[in-house]
């Protein structure tokens, strides 16, 4: 299956809530839309129950006024193919994004983006913080700071003198002199970029600065700032809150919110990996987009990570209070569009693994929040509901333009939320779909999630009796019904001929006839951020042959 447009199913409830919208708002002005992002925020908020003692009152009361999709999953479990699919309102397929191996100023460079397409309808468009993966200011009428990760410490303090590095020792040590510090604040060895002298984003600890020495802080404050003036056109205004992102500091007082002797670790099952494919246990235990689960387990820092973690999705969530809180006294109250997402999820210790970029739940699964304005409201929509209706982030796009009454692209391969947001029971036969690079992808339904890895071995998980996905059921024979149904929903990307995995390499073969792309060895087979094709041409040779001589025509390949 090709993930392309489709017409909605419910066109004529939909066209006859948009007349109403269209009528109420364009009384009193086209609505603005307030658009929040968080960077690897996973279900660990208090309205999706994902962890039992974190505190976010703000996204908890935010989900009062609106909608909450509680089955609502990330196009890419990763940055850039997150954040392009959702601005962009293609999927992978179509914009060529599947990790953050890929860019799309580089693989769709005219590609239109939600802000221009409201600026060229008559909206004036603002941005801070961090709402792309990459360059952000061109793409806004106007916008204000942009995003820091390492804030507090200034990008000069982040360089490590290669005297350190060859000093020796179980880790690198950094000392700062301005602040009084010794990075890493966990004092663990790094299992990534070895040698780098640049200090480590996998980290954690109290840095206790000022709030406006951290990114988010002086983003919203701008976004606050913008939320006092006042305009002749309707507005976007985007802000992304760079937290929970790594490395987890955040003022002190949200830390202390946390003490790590008493924090709740995630639950896990010795052995989890044992049922899973051989290409699944290496997107668990290879330390990619952060460290390993082993590492922080042996230097006796999961409490303090997960603490940490905690301590940074409470400073988002009061961040996004503080706008909240500015919307709510400003004249725009009542005619503006609020949605809040995070681009992907985010895995502390289960499955192995920690960070993102894997096709199980806590990596896809994020919070997902539509409150319609005020004065134009959809008929039959009711504050405080929630619908488990499995949805993606592809979904927004042309939710928004359907809100704001605007012109929509014909183009967008997501559907419009409106129906949910009308009736949060309504018919809805779109399982949620996520690529995890070139040839993976995860299919998310109501109860079942199957993946299928790019050299066609597979997983199957039946979420309403096995939540925390640790029974691979792809094997039992009862279940040949599920995986067959569910089949149906793989896309397919006739851009490449094959996908094939020889040992620790990922090939991928173009249908143009143009030479292979080669991904490896181990870790470096996840991200496809950079081709050795040429450093390994024997390998190149043995996979051209061995799809020469037998003839392969399948798209997935296990070369063993």
């Amino acid at each position: 299956m090709i993930m392309t447009n489709n017409r909605c199913p419910w066109f004529g409830i939909v066209a006859a809530s948009l007349l109403f919208l269209v009528t109420g708002t364009f009384a009193q002005g086209k609505p603005n839309i307030l658009y929040v992002t968080f960077d690897d925020m996973n279900d660990w908020v208090g309205v999706l129950g994902g962890h039992p003692q974190i505190q976010t009152p703000h996204i908890d009361r935010l989900a009062e006024r609106g909608v909450l999709f509680t089955n609502a999953h990330c196009v890419v479990p990763a940055c850039s193919g997150s954040r392009a699919a959702n601005w962009t309102g293609l999927n992978p397929v179509n914009n060529q994004v599947y990790g953050n191996g890929q860019r799309i100023e580089r693989t769709m460079p005219d590609a239109v983006m939600l802000p221009k397409d409201l600026e060229n309808q008559g909206y004036v468009t603002f941005g801070t913080g961090k709402l792309f993966h990459g360059n952000n200011e061109a793409r806004f009428t106007e916008y204000g700071p942009t995003y820091n990760k390492w804030w507090p410490i200034t990008s000069k303090e982040t360089k490590i003198l290669k005297s350190a590095i060859q000093t020796g020792g179980p880790y690198v040590k950094h000392y700062i002199p301005r602040l009084g510090i010794t990075l890493p604040l966990n004092k663990m060895p790094r299992d990534r970029n070895k040698g780098s002298t640049t200090i480590e984003s996998f980290d954690w600890g109290i840095i206790d600065r000022p709030d406006e020495e951290f990114t988010d802080t002086l983003c919203v404050n701008y976004t606050i700032e913008k939320l006092n003036q006042k305009y002749d056109k309707p507005f976007f205004l985007g802000l992304g809150i760079y937290r929970p992102h790594q490395p987890l500091w955040v003022p002190k007082r949200f830390h202390d919110l946390y003490p790590s002797e008493s924090v709740q670790l995630p639950e896990i099952y010795q052995g989890d990996l044992r049922d899973v494919p051989e290409i699944a246990q290496g997107f668990g235990r290879y330390a990619v987009t952060s460290g390993s689960h082993k590492t922080t387990v042996e230097w006796g820092q999961w409490r303090n990570a997960v603490s940490a973690y905690m301590a940074s999705i409470s400073y988002a969530d009061a961040q996004l209070g503080r706008v909240l809180e500015a919307l709510d006294a400003s004249p725009y109250a009542d005619n503006t569009l609020i949605v809040v997402w995070s681009d992907h999820g985010w895995h502390l210790g289960e499955k192995e693994h920690w960070g993102k970029f894997t096709g199980w739940e806590p990596s896809t699964r994020v919070p997902l929040i539509i409150v319609p304005p005020k004065n134009a409201q959809p008929q039959g929509f009711k504050p405080g509901t929630r619908t488990n209706l499995p949805v993606t982030l592809l979904d927004v796009y042309p939710t928004v333009m359907d809100i704001l009454g605007a012109k929509k692209r014909k183009d967008l391969d997501g559907h419009s939320l409106v129906p949910l947001l009308m009736n949060p029971n309504a018919e809805w036969d779109h399982p949620a779909i996520t690529a995890i690079g070139r040839g993976t992808w995860s299919i998310r339904d109501s109860q079942w999630r199957f993946i299928q890895y790019f050299d066609g071995t597979r997983e199957l998980y039946d979420l309403e009796n096995d939540p925390e996905e640790w029974r691979n059921l792809v094997q039992d024979k009862q279940f040949i019904g599920v995986v067959k149904r569910l089949s149906k929903h793989l896309p397919v990307d006739n851009n490449w001929k094959h996908f094939v995995r020889y040992g620790e390499f990922k090939a991928i073969v173009p249908a143009d006839g143009s030479p292979i792309l080669l991904y490896g060895p181990a870790e470096s087979i996840i991200y496809e951020s950079k081709d050795v094709s040429k450093k390994y041409p024997d390998v190149v040779k043995k996979i051209e042959a061995y799809l020469k001589e037998n003839k392969i025509s399948r798209q997935r390949v296990n070369i063993n």
